[in-house]
């Protein structure tokens, strides 16, 4: 684990993502009715609730306008869905604003070239192995795992550890009945 890393996670106060690259595989499958449907990994949507019952909220920052993601979010609970916006750095602007934070406190996962304009700018910037070189060499994290596999459950749990927050929110997992 590079110490560096863990430094940055320890400062986490928000996590975005892109989604499709990291919540999925990027796969779209289109069927005979309009539209298309997504396939989300489990454990990202388990790390998604450890986060907010640590009062880390995740946001949703995706270039392609979806239902499927919309639907996700909702599931999720999750207030800040951004879709259709390829230019991402107005919703970051935005998410500083809305929970006063800086953007040492931001963490965000992308993986294709329009992610830059965020990654570059937060404090935990993390990408898929599967991500596009360009991505991969700018991030401060290349996660193992490629998109669609749990990266955002990695990132979370990450975070939680770097700032003490992982073993609360494991413990009532391992009490016996």
């Amino acid at each position: 684990m590079d110490p560096h890393v863990d430094a940055r996670a320890a400062r986490i106060r928000l996590v975005c993502t892109d989604i499709d690259g990291v919540l999925t595989t990027g796969a779209l499958v289109y069927g005979r009715e309009p539209g298309h449907t997504k396939s989300f990994h489990v454990r990202d949507g388990v790390a998604i609730k450890a986060l907010q019952k640590a009062g880390i909220p995740v946001a949703f920052i995706s270039g392609l306008k979806s239902p499927a993601t919309d639907h996700r979010a909702k599931d999720l609970g999750i207030e800040d869905c951004f879709t259709g916006h390829l230019d991402k750095k107005p919703i970051l602007d935005q998410l500083c604003a809305k929970y006063g934070l800086s953007l040492g406190e931001i963490a965000h996962i992308g993986d294709d070239l329009h992610d830059l304009s965020i990654l570059l700018r937060v404090g935990l910037a993390c990408c898929p192995s599967d991500a596009v070189a360009e991505v991969r060499e700018r991030c401060h994290w290349t996660l193992p795992l490629a998109g669609g596999a749990g990266v955002l459950r990695e990132v979370a749990e990450r975070i939680l550890k770097a700032q003490g927050r992982w073993d609360d929110l494991v413990k009532p997992y391992l009490e016996l009945p």
